[in-house]
């Protein structure tokens, strides 16, 4: 949260700076996008005292429709825009729920064997997306974006008994993409994009393990990919 709050920090700056030395418009608008939202990563187990670590590797997609909210200062300095975008909305990173079944033989302080059952479900969803962001024009209406974005991931998985869990994390990335924009009625901007958001890795440790020395580590690349139309008013 801290490297996109000190970047949202910089662009407002340069906004306020800027707009003493050029001419310029603000706008606000919304986006209506469709997002494909890829992930994979590993999973390994914790060994024990007498056991075996174990990996298992995955991956997951999803398609979702989503909106978002914009504001953002377009100079005359060359029309390079500045601005700041947000979704108030959450999807989930796969399009259906992984279950698997484990068999529990141990547990941390209790000396019988044991052979129960247990039941995980696992899912993650994805919210709090925002970005830090410029374009800049390169021909006509065609222009090239580059930003600073961060997203909440949550860990959705059901466990059964007392087998471990992750927690929420927020990760970073790189937002850049390519797009057409114009002015198509007085004060009325459209923009027509396609996006990429490359985050840095996820990484989580389980807490609450039925053996506590035998917690789980999982390592997974997020990255969205989104097709994007945007209605902004000038003022």
């Amino acid at each position: 949260m801290r490297k996109l709050t000190l970047s949202l920090v910089s662009a407002l700056s340069v906004i306020l700076c800027t707009t003493f030395l050029h001419a310029g418009s603000f706008q606000v608008g919304v986006t209506g996008q469709i997002a494909a939202i890829e992930a994979d990563g590993t999973e390994t187990t914790g060994a024990g005292a007498a056991g075996a670590a174990n990996t298992n590797s995955g991956s997951a997609d999803n398609t979702v429709g989503i909106a978002s909210l914009f504001a953002e200062y377009t100079t005359d300095y060359y029309g390079i825009t500045i601005g700041a975008e947000f979704i108030p909305a959450s999807a989930d990173v796969s399009d259906k729920v992984v279950t698997r079944s484990d068999t529990e033989t141990s547990v941390t302080s209790d000396n019988t064997a044991n052979s129960d059952e247990r039941i995980f479900k696992a899912q993650a969803s994805v919210e709090n997306y925002m970005v830090a962001y410029a374009e800049v024009p390169v021909y006509n209406s065609l222009y090239v974006r580059l930003g600073i974005s961060q997203i909440d991931v949550n860990t959705d998985e059901v466990a059964s008994s007392n087998g471990g869990s992750y927690g929420n994390e927020t990760i970073d990335g790189i937002n850049y993409g390519i797009g057409f924009k114009g002015e198509v009625a007085d004060g009325v901007e459209m923009k027509l994009a396609l996006e990429h958001n490359d985050f840095d890795t996820l990484n989580l440790t389980s807490t609450g393990n039925s053996v506590a020395s035998e917690t789980n580590k999982i390592s997974a690349d997020l990255d969205t990919t989104a097709v994007k139309l945007s209605v902004g008013y000038k003022f």
